[in-house]
């Protein structure tokens, strides 16, 4: 799994740094800050990371475009497991409680979004 981050990363020209917990991605610099990659977890969020820099929709609302890097994570794994899949729903739920403690009128995505699906959960209902 480390080798086919690295592959990728030296692919696209990919800097990466050691960061010492979740990650990070700057796409302008093509850069990011990752934890080594030592578990299936480790492995799901460098993917999610690459794809902050080489996926689609990252110009959208910040869950929209989370959404869209998990999504290119999944699309790029070897494998995907019940343990990436466990911390994609996780970090899907904790961007989204951030969004909703951040603000009272959070944009969320659309029902029909990718977002929800993702998450694992339906979107909510929206106010009259």
């Amino acid at each position: 799994m480390a080798a086919h981050v690295a592959q990728l990363c030296e692919t696209h020209g990919i800097v990466v740094e050691e960061h010492s917990r979740g990650g990070r991605a700057f796409r302008r610099e093509r850069r990011m800050k990752i934890r080594p990659v030592k578990s299936a977890a480790s492995y799901a969020v460098a993917l999610h990371e690459v794809g902050h820099i080489l996926g689609r929709r990252q110009s959208q609302t910040r869950l929209c475009s989370e959404a869209a890097a998990w999504m290119w994570a999944r699309e790029h794994a070897l494998v995907w497991s019940p343990v990436m899949e466990q911390k994609q729903r996780a970090s899907l739920a904790s961007y989204l409680r951030w969004a909703t403690h951040r603000s009272k009128h959070v944009s969320l995505p659309k029902p029909e979004d990718p977002f929800w699906t993702l998450l694992g959960q339906a979107a909510p209902e929206e106010s009259a």
